[in-house]
């Protein structure tokens, strides 16, 4: 309920109580950072995409809005420079293919590298991942430091040191080199000069501009495609609409989800003409208990109060998951993204757990890489795998990754080269 001059701000009094609180939480609360970090992360959504009106809020958003103008002029500045030659991209040798996206948050990017490094096996391809790390923390203190996660065989670096994606990657692609680093010119020529691999896999590089890519897939969540269509501050988006121009393969993610699915086709069609589009569902595989290792059958959450535990980018969407296999959610804890778990928030999430009555702590498989070893609650702690599921367009991903394809002339004339010196 609002309140006098409170409402034209924008803001009812269970809000101001929110911000007032921060002040003790800042100066009194143990491990407040996350505290905070959370509130502010729920308040800057409620901001950028809530339906909320008011002066202060409008204000806000205005400012937000100048900000995307402002990224969205150094966007196209960096263009103009590659396309007028002014800074130069690079082209390795072997194939080159990248899987990104133009929003931040969850749009399913990780399974479908997963996805798209077997079917690349199935076609004999020798394939190495190059990922950034993103929110790694190397031991060197060098953030953008070239790092081995994997040589294919064993897992050489902790999670924390790889980044929670390229650290399962490693784990779910046995005989698959994962390497980590923000320069992915210098990591693929160290892939290609130490390992017998023929194809370099970029996560997430779409926005990566100094690398020729031979195949650029873009990874869009049918679900919420383009958030509110505004850049960053204001809104999801990495980069502009038009930036879709450069893919050569859109793959929509939880199709199933979405709200209109035809008129998102229409749509990059209409921004790529001849755009090649796979459509995928996020099809739960099973459920692992993290403290034993054993496998249960997903039918076992039919008609289990559950609390859903997640720090992904759309939580919303792994807990419809959750219902849709028949579980009764009787609590849903949110951590930020890439959130690395305390053991005293772990502690609150299975006393949370006991109050509610739930019967299970259900959290992602992400999230189970970021939860640290020999934690004990109260109630079992499961974690759910996922696999994209191709709905359509399975024969347009495979030849795609097909050698003949890659090699094509006329394809590679469309793409702008620079060879190495």
């Amino acid at each position: 309920m609002n309140f006098g001059f409170v409402s034209s701000f924008g803001f009812s009094i269970s809000d101001f109580s929110k911000f007032s609180a921060l002040v003790p939480l800042c100066l009194f609360v143990p491990k407040r950072d996350n505290l905070i970090k959370r509130y502010r992360q729920e308040f800057l959504l409620e901001v950028t995409e809530g339906e909320g009106k008011g002066f202060l809020l409008s204000l806000l958003r205005l400012g937000l809005t100048v900000l995307s103008g402002i990224y969205g002029f150094l966007l196209k500045l960096r263009s103009c420079l590659y396309r007028c030659r002014l800074l130069k991209k690079k082209k390795l040798p072997g194939y080159t293919i990248s899987v990104g996206n133009i929003t931040v948050g969850g749009t399913g990017k990780t399974p479908a590298v997963a996805m798209l490094v077997e079917k690349l096996q199935q076609r004999k391809h020798k394939v190495v991942i190059l990922s950034r790390g993103y929110k790694r923390v190397p031991r060197s203190r060098a953030p953008g430091e070239m790092g081995v996660v994997s040589r294919g065989k064993n897992i050489l670096m902790e999670v924390r040191e790889a980044g929670d994606e390229p650290y399962l990657l490693a784990k779910n692609l046995p005989g698959i080199a994962v390497l980590v680093g923000k320069d992915r010119i210098s990591s693929g020529n160290y892939a290609l000069t130490n390992f017998a691999v023929d194809t370099l896999v970029l996560d997430d590089g779409y926005q990566y501009w100094p690398l020729t890519r031979d195949l650029d897939i873009v990874v869009i969540d049918s679900a919420n495609p383009f958030g509110n269509g505004y850049l960053l501050p204001r809104g999801r988006l990495r980069e502009p609409l038009e930036s879709l121009e450069r893919g050569d393969l859109f793959l929509l993610t939880r199709a199933d989800q979405a709200g209109d699915l035809k008129g998102l086709r229409e749509k990059l069609k209409k921004i790529k003409p001849g755009a090649k589009i796979v459509e995928t569902v996020h099809n739960p595989d099973c459920l692992i208990d993290l403290k034993t290792g054993d496998s249960r059958e997903l039918t076992g959450l039919s008609g289990k109060k559950v609390l859903a535990l997640s720090s992904i980018g759309r939580p919303e969407s792994f807990e419809k998951t959750l219902a849709g296999l028949g579980a009764l959610l009787v609590g849903k804890r949110r951590f930020p993204d890439h959130h690395w778990y305390r053991e005293a928030e772990l502690r609150e999430v299975g006393e949370e757990a006991l109050r509610k009555g739930a019967e299970y702590i259900v959290t992602t498989e992400k999230d189970a890489v970021r939860i640290p070893p020999g934690t004990k609650l109260p109630r079992a702690l499961l974690y759910l795998t996922i696999k994209l599921k191709i709905v359509q367009g399975e024969k347009v991903l495979e030849r795609s990754c097909c050698r003949e394809f890659l090699e094509s002339i006329n394809y590679r004339e469309n793409k702008m080269t620079t060879d190495i010196p």
